[in-house]
């Protein structure tokens, strides 16, 4: 490697250097550790599956990669069983991303779970400029009950209702 072009080269999508990644450990029959990364090989894309996965495709109880599946997940499509984080994230508890999406708890500029914390944030308790759910906080409430600058709430409307109405 040149000292002129080491970085334009480093950084390229078939690896480090222009050369794949393709590591196994133990063994390639069962991997515990499997980091495949390279992009697509003769029309087909290369998955690495493991424990811990790391790869353009990672499938494994922890994995990172383009789009990963697991327990952990992090990557640009994240889904997972506990914690997913990434642009797009699916889990069945804890999620964090751009858009992220839970059972539990999800944060990230759309959140929708039961308890969701972002810009438009849905679920049954919401926090965020936007929040929709049972119990929604922020600028633009709509829900059941709730705090914000414009508030859609059924309590908002029962308290306008109990203004006007004479005695």
């Amino acid at each position: 490697m040149s000292s002129n072009n080491w970085f334009n080269g480093m950084w390229e999508s078939r690896g480090w250097n222009k050369r794949e990644i393709d590591y196994q450990w133990p063994s390639p029959s069962l991997p515990i550790i499997n980091i495949r990364t390279g992009g697509v090989r003769k029309g087909r894309h290369r998955v690495a599956i493991g424990i811990i996965a790391v790869g353009d495709i990672a499938v494994g109880l922890v994995s990172v990669g383009a789009v990963s599946v697991g327990v952990f997940s992090i990557g640009a499509v994240a889904i997972s069983w506990l914690a997913s984080f990434g642009a797009v994230a699916l889990a069945s508890y804890i999620a964090g991303g751009a858009v992220a999406i839970s059972g539990w708890l999800s944060v990230g500029a759309v959140a929708i779970s039961e308890l969701a914390l972002g810009a438009v944030a849905i679920g049954r308790t919401a926090l965020g400029a936007v929040g929709i759910g049972e119990s929604a906080y922020g600028i633009v409430v709509i829900g059941q009950h709730g705090w914000g600058l414009v508030p859609i709430t059924a309590d908002f409307a029962n308290w306008i209702k109990r203004i006007f109405r004479s005695s």
